[in-house]
């Protein structure tokens, strides 16, 4: 049942266009990427466009999708027949993963082929993976307390200005940070993906980063027993009009 979940899912990323969309994502990364020629900014760089892929696009594919079965009331449909919430929602997941991490890799791959760059997609991978599902069920939150799609981008900006900005000035040297600020960081979920990230990039395996893989890793557990788990069959409900 679950293996012909994710083929509906997938299925539907390519009706609504979301793979197409990714791709065209993908072609653009990848011409900011090959202007960019100071190897210095490259490695900066790249990391947070990984970053913006795995974690902003997962969110934002995630709850398109939902806003577009919510629209064609697709979920309500899929709830009588014999597949549970449990792998309703994770269809959603894998799908995910299978197609973020497939877009994300290709501009990896590209850059590591055009510009010679090193970097373990051994270790990569399985990051990307943890990340985006992670990210997933951020989206189906995002989905839950926004009306439609508008509002969901509205709410995922102002999320992204707060969490992101602080961790971006402080990556990119704009100010100093200290212990108590780098330990409020650590909790955000955001700053724990872009240590992961940054490590493999840069090859740079500390503390932060088993600190931000165990974190991650917790967040995914809480997201998907405390609100994910719990939200969702009112979600469908409300969406149904029941």
């Amino acid at each position: 049942m679950l293996l012909k979940l994710v083929k509906g899912e997938l299925f539907r990323l390519n009706k609504y266009n979301v793979i197409l969309v990714s791709l065209l994502v993908v072609i653009v990364w990848s011409i900011m990427l090959y202007l960019i020629e100071d190897p210095i900014i490259f490695s900066s760089i790249i990391s947070i466009i990984i970053l913006l892929d795995v974690t902003m696009m997962t969110v934002l594919y995630t709850g398109s999708v939902l806003n577009f079965e919510k629209t064609e009331s697709t979920m309500p449909s899929l709830m009588v027949t014999p597949a549970s919430e449990k792998q309703l929602i994770f269809s959603k997941v894998i799908s995910s993963m299978i197609h973020q991490t497939t877009s994300t890799l290709l501009v990896v791959i590209a850059f590591m082929l055009i510009r010679g760059i090193e970097i373990n997609l051994f270790i990569l991978t399985p990051i990307i993976l943890i990340n985006v599902a992670t990210f997933t069920l951020y989206g189906f939150v995002f989905a839950f307390f926004s009306k439609d799609f508008t509002s969901l981008l509205a709410n995922l900006s102002t999320v992204y200005i707060l969490l992101v900005l602080p961790s971006l000035l402080i990556y990119f040297g704009v100010f100093q940070s200290t212990e108590m600020i780098n330990f409020i960081l650590l909790l955000s979920p955001m700053e724990q993906a872009l240590v992961l990230i940054n490590s493999v990039v840069n090859s740079d395996y500390s503390i932060h980063f088993i600190f931000s893989l165990s974190m991650m890793l917790i967040y995914f557990l809480l997201t998907y027993n405390l609100i994910v788990k719990k939200q969702f069959n009112k979600y469908v409900q409300k969406g149904s009009g029941v």
